[in-house]
């Protein structure tokens, strides 16, 4: 209804507008014609007929002219009309705000887009002044933009933001939530206003005053648009400078790991190189290879040892540096057993084997195994050793200890004649005594020949005592070979005991012995473990027969001291051995006697290392010295592997 009637408003003022114009133009021509008649001087009175119907003429073409003219105005008027209809519609239907203001600014005319824009109806946006929808921040720049058009000075186009209560926010999703995580409440470019930029001219109208056009378009989204551009600008210029830095410390840090790298390589080739001087200047041979047995490589040493190049090896098995008759003891299958079964038996041991050379001689080797991984596939790396010089000094060593131990017992036996011919005589005393009897009883008649055999008997039971006392000192004593046997520790003890009685009984020693029962065999020496035996026992006697002490006694004890290991003790309670003496008296040639010549202790304790034992003793002076030795049980060691 208010279009409809604002439509007939703008008919009206058209029709009111056209029917003046044509008022005033008849008005203009009446004036010219009496200007004209006036100026021709011509009186109509005094005209001729003629003259009259001239003039009369004259008037009728006029009034057909004025009358044509009239025509072409009233069409006029009417195309003036349709335009002026026409553009009341365009002006009231364009999507652009148009707005008259008068000198005041104040609204006089407005279309429909200013009326939605500025949340009002076209009829209460009249008679009001644009200024009150201006935002207070820019009243100044609307206020000069006004005063500029109206002198004419300035630019005529101003973009500001308006207060009005319905404006609706602009749906701009800004790259900056997703780009640089802003947040919407905290975006200081979200906010509710309008924004319009505004296109002014100015204008006078018929009165002669001042009326000003103007074209509000909304730039909200362009504005928005602007300042999020403006904002996203300066914040990714900040992020690229935050980002650059960012790179530069990078870029400084790789430098620096780069160098880091660079000097680690170095040390690791370095490194390398050290290594692999070693691997090949090492006089042990080092060999590589896989879970196969398979030689992955080989460095100078193992051609020293056997005889092959590296390039030889490569490729072979491991079994071709293997003596035949070692692979078929426990050491070789353990090895193998290891590379398919995974079992760890001999991994971090030394084992001692037989190696074959390239030219088919056998050489005695240490070989120790470990076990290493690279990317998940096992490897493993063998130590080996060429012993053939150790082997030979051992045997030099063994020969030159049986040599010692020879002696040692000969001067043993020589320090013991008196207790040992004490021993013989025994028996051979009782033979004469039982031959006497027997030649007695033959003299006599009636001879009881069962009790002449039984007198025999006795004869014949002391001749063997006799001579197994010789045998056995004659063993003892002769030069010989290591011969190792299964024995009991317990046996070797009370031999060794038998040998010493008489010393005992002369010097009015008592003996206790406590030997353990069940002890398992041991492997031995028996003449060598019974020089030992002696060694300590004479040496006991030597502490006690000057003892001013009552009550002499010499304690000989067996035990087992570990699984696989027995204990032997010697004690006696003598005067023991003083703290000077006690770092010495393992030494060779350190005696305490005033005729020994010290090399009872040094080599009984060579003899037990040779068994792989250990000889000690423990000592307090006034109350007795303890010697004791250990021995192993090889058997229940190896059924405990």
């Amino acid at each position: 209804m208010n279009t409809q009637s604002n439509k007939k408003e703008d008919a009206e003022l058209l029709r009111k507008e056209a029917g003046q114009l044509l008022d005033n133009h008849r008005n203009t021509i009446r004036e010219q014609a009496e200007e004209m008649l006036g100026k021709s001087g011509t009186d109509i009175s005094r005209m001729s007929a003629t003259d009259i119907e001239k003039l009369l003429f004259e008037f009728q073409v006029h009034q057909i002219e004025l009358e044509l003219q009239n025509e072409e105005l009233k069409r006029t008027h009417q195309e003036l009309g349709a335009s002026r209809d026409d553009f009341a519609r365009i002006y009231d239907l364009s999507p652009v705000a148009y707005l008259t203001l008068d000198a005041e600014a104040t609204i006089q005319k407005a279309n429909r887009a200013a009326a939605q824009l500025l949340g009002c109806t076209k009829e209460k946006l009249v008679n009001k002044r644009l200024g009150k929808f201006i935002h207070p921040s820019d009243q100044d720049n609307y206020y000069l933009f006004i005063q500029n058009l109206l002198t004419g000075k300035g630019d005529p186009i101003l973009v500001a933001k308006l207060v009005i209560e319905n404006s609706i926010t602009v749906n701009w999703k800004c790259p900056g939530f997703t780009v640089i995580g802003c947040t919407r409440p905290l975006c200081p470019h979200y906010s509710h206003s309008t924004y319009v930029e505004l296109h002014g001219t100015v204008n006078k109208n018929s009165n002669d005053d001042f009326q000003l056009y103007l074209a509000i378009q909304d730039v909200t989204e362009y504005k928005c648009s602007q300042e999020t551009i403006s904002c996203l600008n300066e914040k990714l210029e900040g992020k690229i400078v935050e980002q650059t830095r960012a790179l530069v410390e990078s870029n400084r840090n790789l430098t620096r790991k780069i160098e880091e790298l660079e000097y680690s390589k170095r040390q690791v080739r370095e490194r390398e190189a050290k290594l692999n001087a070693i691997f090949n200047a090492t006089i042990e041979g080092i060999i590589t290879f896989d879970t196969s047995g398979i030689i992955l490589s080989a460095n100078a040493a193992i051609e020293t040892i056997f005889g092959y190049r590296e390039e030889e090896l490569i490729g072979c098995s491991l079994n071709k540096l293997i003596a035949p008759s070692e692979k078929k003891k426990s050491g070789s299958s353990d090895l193998q057993n290891y590379l398919q079964t995974g079992v760890s038996s001999v991994i971090g041991l030394i084992r001692e084997v037989d190696g074959l050379r390239k030219d088919g001689t056998v050489v005695p080797l240490d070989i120790s195994l470990v076990k290493f991984s690279i990317e998940g596939i096992s490897y493993f790396t063998s130590i080996i050793r060429d012993v053939s010089l150790r082997k030979s000094q051992e045997h030099l060593e063994k020969a030159h200890l049986e040599e010692l131990a020879h002696v040692s017992r000969a001067c043993l036996v020589g320090e013991m004649g008196s207790g040992i011919a004490h021993e013989v005589n025994q028996p051979l005393t009782a033979i004469a005594n039982y031959s006497q009897a027997c030649l007695h009883f033959i003299e006599t008649k009636n001879t009881d020949m069962e009790h002449l055999g039984k007198i025999l008997s006795k004869i014949y039971q002391q001749a063997l005592k006799a001579g197994q006392i010789i045998h056995h000192v004659k063993d003892f004593v002769s030069a010989r070979k290591v011969l190792v046997i299964e024995t009991h520790i317990n046996t070797l003890v009370e031999n060794a005991v038998s040998l010493c009685i008489s010393g005992l009984k002369h010097n009015n020693i008592k003996l206790e012995l406590d030997l353990a029962q069940n002890l398992p065999a041991v492997t031995i020496d028996t003449v060598q473990i019974e020089q030992v035996l002696l060694n300590l026992i004479r040496n006991s006697v030597d502490a006690l027969k000057d003892s001013t002490q009552k009550n002499r006694e010499i304690q000989i004890s067996t035990h087992m001291k570990k699984a696989h290991q027995i204990e032997v003790k010697v004690s006696d309670n003598g005067s023991g051995i003083d703290e000077a003496q006690k770092e010495k008296i393992l030494n060779p040639f350190f005696t305490t006697k005033p005729t020994g010549m010290g090399m009872g202790l040094s080599i009984s304790r060579s003899i037990i290392e040779a068994h792989e034992g250990v000889l000690s003793f423990r000592s307090k002076p006034g109350e007795g010295t303890t010697f004791y030795f250990t021995l192993p049980v090889k058997e229940k060691a190896n059924e405990q592997q």
